[in-house]
């Protein structure tokens, strides 16, 4: 296993970033993972009313991947992830699906206990460990981590997590896979823009599935295949990720348009994923199907 520094770290996915490790598929590597800020929010008295230092959603990486070219697909099997001791999350006026609500900014620290999350001295609950961000270098323009989109980014679903083979397009050689922004917990939605933002460790093999030719991020498990979507609205998001289901269905099952359409109404969850409008994000959403 080989280990990538979180003092190596980009803000954005590009093909223009240069490799900080070059593996064979097969290779399993330990990501050391910043929080959302970059490690700048370390007590209560910092808000968010001012920019990230940097940029937000800092990503390790991005690693290369030998043989990896378009039209193969990285898999990168969740292995392990670790937490830090203490995250933070908070709220900002105006901002969510509840801003108006908010009259001013507040930063709330929260420790890690023994797998559990200390909210309040009545509040506790256990962790529920995420990746943010997972993505590859898209073919043109390079995206900042804020973003979701083809090549993966800022999809914060839920279905990131430890167990999960999330397959990712390969868009220019070598694929340059990247991850960062874990979440110690995260409601679906992430209804204020912030979950449990935390530093951590995320070990992940890397696998390469050539002439795969999928366009965008999908995700499987031993007993069900999740497709992925975003779009400017949630409704936007949703229509995407059902989109890509029928298409994995067909590709996966060999069904027409019409039954793998009939099969995702009847059985398909449509889940939310980031619904935080109005921000500056885009809304991400999931549907998850058993395997058959």
């Amino acid at each position: 296993m080989i280990r990538i520094s979180r003092d190596q770290i980009v803000y954005s996915f590009d093909r223009r970033n240069p490799p900080v490790a070059t593996i064979d598929a097969g290779t399993e590597v330990c990501f050391e993972t910043w929080d959302a800020r970059s490690g700048t929010v370390q007590s209560e008295r910092e808000l968010f009313n001012r920019p990230h230092p940097k940029g937000p959603n800092p990503a390790t990486g991005p690693v290369a991947v030998r043989r990896a070219e378009p039209s193969d697909a990285l898999v990168v099997e969740i292995l392990d992830i670790a937490l830090g001791s203490r995250g933070f999350t908070g709220v900002r006026p105006r901002l969510g699906v509840l801003g108006p609500l908010i009259a001013d900014y507040r930063t709330k620290m929260l420790d890690i206990v023994n797998g559990m999350v200390v909210f309040s001295d009545r509040i506790r609950f256990p962790v529920r460990p995420m990746v943010g961000v997972i993505g590859t270098a898209p073919a043109g323009e390079g995206v900042g981590n804020i973003s979701p989109g083809p090549h993966g980014g800022n999809m914060d679903h839920n279905d990131v997590r430890v167990g999960a083979r999330v397959h990712l397009p390969v868009f220019v050689p070598e694929g340059l896979l990247a991850i960062g922004d874990v979440h110690a917990s995260m409601g679906d939605g992430e209804i204020s823009i912030t979950a449990l933002e935390i530093c951590g460790e995320v070990t992940a093999r890397v696998e390469l599935a050539k002439g795969e030719g999928i366009a965008r991020p999908w995700i499987e498990f031993p007993d069900c295949w999740i497709s992925t979507g975003e779009g400017p609205v949630i409704g936007d998001a949703i229509r995407v990720a059902c989109e890509e289901m029928i298409a994995l269905l067909q590709r996966r099952l060999g069904l027409s348009v019409e039954d793998a359409y009939m099969l995702t109404s009847i059985r398909g969850d449509v889940r939310v994923s980031q619904c935080c409008e109005p921000s500056m994000l885009a809304a991400t959403a999931r549907v998850v199907m058993p395997r058959f």
